[in-house]
């Protein structure tokens, strides 16, 4: 497991310089909204991508989880430079240490503006997605743009370093897929996601998640997959009086229940990032639901970063701090808090790390960066 001690990023979105250190087990990333939390984790995720613009397409995806729209890929990856003037050179960094050494991603290269017909000679797109470019009722735009640079990566000691190319046009970005060894939940993720694929075949796993459902719904008696007329499988939940419901049927909170739990499982010695654990999920059952995961996480051998702008939500998780009756000084809860600010260089992000310990008693100021 790469357990991450501390990142450093440079120049990626709205971060011009950002250093952050001492990470635990649970790390809380809080803030108000457009205050950076999304774009810390994306770039905690870049960290383990590999050097090709197929790992980077899989991050920017990820805003839009409800809608993905391949179209979209060049202006997303410029986007994902901080742009606070017009320069030739765009590049950002990141760098971390960790407990099995150094990580690293950096990205540099130009833009330019180059012929419709030059920039699809040169994308990715393929043979029949050219040609259907140059049918007579086909719009080839008369200028487009086209980025040339490299990506380093490097976990340990040997940097990869990859020159790349993609235009304007292009709008698939192809690539091998590759075992993840960091594990990202979007804030919708649980309304595309297949919610079982790593709890029905684990007797163990499935009880626990019952269990937990049963917190929400008393009348849950067992969760599996069921064939459909059409001959495809349907999730669902049988109840007690042995009705088969699918799980269209039920609200956010079951879905983002057994979405947490698939990933958890997924990120079996490795990190996990939630982003808006909120989400789905009524303020009532955090108390529930919580501490369930923190126990696997530990259990898993799982480092959490977490996001949230809930008060309530931040408060349900110091609580599994026990600091009223806790004196231990190897605090679990690590809180970052990310604030947007202005100055005359232009707009930063700047962050807080405290321990759970110190909030719990400091009686809310999580705010104040």
């Amino acid at each position: 497991m790469a357990f991450i001690k501390s990142i450093e990023i440079n120049q990626f979105r709205g971060i011009q310089q950002l250093t952050i250190s001492d990470f635990s087990n649970i790390n809380l990333i809080v803030g108000d909204n457009n205050s950076g939390k999304t774009t810390f984790l994306e770039a905690i995720q870049l960290l383990f991508a590999k050097s090709q613009l197929s790992s980077i397409k899989n991050v920017i995806n990820q805003r839009t989880v409800l809608n993905p729209n391949n179209y979209s890929f060049y202006t997303s990856f410029i986007k994902m430079f901080n742009i606070e003037e017009n320069k030739d050179q765009l590049e950002f960094d990141i760098y971390a240490e960790s407990n099995k050494g150094p990580l690293r991603f950096e990205l540099r290269g130009n833009e330019k503006s180059i012929s419709g017909e030059d920039a699809l000679s040169l994308s990715t797109l393929s043979v029949r997605e050219k040609a259907q470019y140059k049918r007579p009722s086909a719009y080839i735009p008369e200028t487009a743009k086209v980025f040339t640079g490299s990506i380093i990566t490097q976990t340990g000691n040997k940097p990869v370093k990859k020159d790349i190319r993609c235009t304007s046009l292009d709008n698939g970005i192809p690539g091998p897929i590759v075992k993840k060894e960091v594990h990202y939940i979007p804030s919708f993720g649980h309304l595309r996601y297949d919610l079982l694929q790593n709890i029905v075949d684990n007797p163990e796993y499935k009880k626990l998640a019952i269990d937990i459902l049963r917190q929400f719904d008393d009348s849950i008696a067992d969760i599996c997959y069921t064939k459909a007329d059409d001959g495809t499988y349907l999730e669902s939940i049988i109840t007690k009086n042995g009705a088969n419901m699918p799980f269209s049927v039920y609200g956010d909170g079951i879905k983002k229940i057994l979405y947490i739990l698939n990933k958890l499982f997924d990120a079996t010695d490795s990190i996990l990032m939630i982003d808006e654990i909120e989400t789905g999920l009524h303020k009532k059952y955090f108390d529930i639901l919580f501490p369930v995961v923190f126990a696997l996480a530990s259990k898993l051998n799982v480092q959490l970063f977490i996001a949230t702008h809930s008060i309530e939500a931040i408060d349900a998780i110091l609580k599994y701090g026990n600091y009223e009756n806790n004196n231990s000084k190897n605090d679990p809860i690590k809180v970052i808090t990310l604030k947007k600010v202005e100055s005359n260089s232009g707009s930063n992000i700047v962050a807080r790390n405290v321990t759970g310990n110190q909030l719990f008693f400091a009686k809310g100021v999580w705010v104040e960066a």
